[in-house]
């Protein structure tokens, strides 16, 4: 009887499969393994980041940036603004919406986690170059894309 098993570790779309799991894996450990060194949960000082960039959003832009609920995003804006990282205040246009703003530590915070963050980005893009940094941000946006395509 000629049994011929499919070694599956030969077939370069399980190949594919595992090479992008490794990869998320590592990363998501590696970077909270660097969140835990500063002491912040990674949502938090994506909060950060954001505000850095756009500051006074309103707290459902930012659930829209994050990517959760905005219970999730109460929460996250309750620990840093505990922390003295951002304030949150009235719009002074519209008494509605409430704006968040970092405060000058917040502002110092997000330097020195940008700061880190270009260290870890070094660290994993070393040897690649960036033609193939380009081509890898372009061939990641349409996985994203298709992931979100519902099947």
């Amino acid at each position: 009887m000629n049994n011929t098993k499919t070694d599956l570790t030969s077939d370069p779309n399980v190949e594919d499969w595992e090479l992008l799991a490794q990869v998320a894996q590592a990363y998501r450990t590696l970077s909270e393994s660097f969140m835990d060194g500063i002491g912040m949960h990674r949502a938090q000082a994506t909060l950060l980041c954001r505000l850095y960039v756009n500051n006074g959003m309103t707290q459902s832009e930012l659930g829209d940036q994050l990517g959760v609920q905005g219970a999730t995003v109460t929460n996250i804006l309750q620990r840093v603004e505990e922390a003295g990282l951002v304030a949150r205040r009235r719009d002074p246009d519209d008494n509605r919406l409430v704006r968040v703003y970092l405060t000058e530590t917040g502002r110092e915070r997000e330097r020195a986690i940008t700061h880190k963050f270009a260290e870890l980005e070094a660290a994993v893009f070393s040897g690649i170059s960036e033609a193939e940094r380009v081509r890898l941000r372009s061939l990641l946006r349409q996985m994203l894309a298709n992931m979100s395509v519902k099947v």
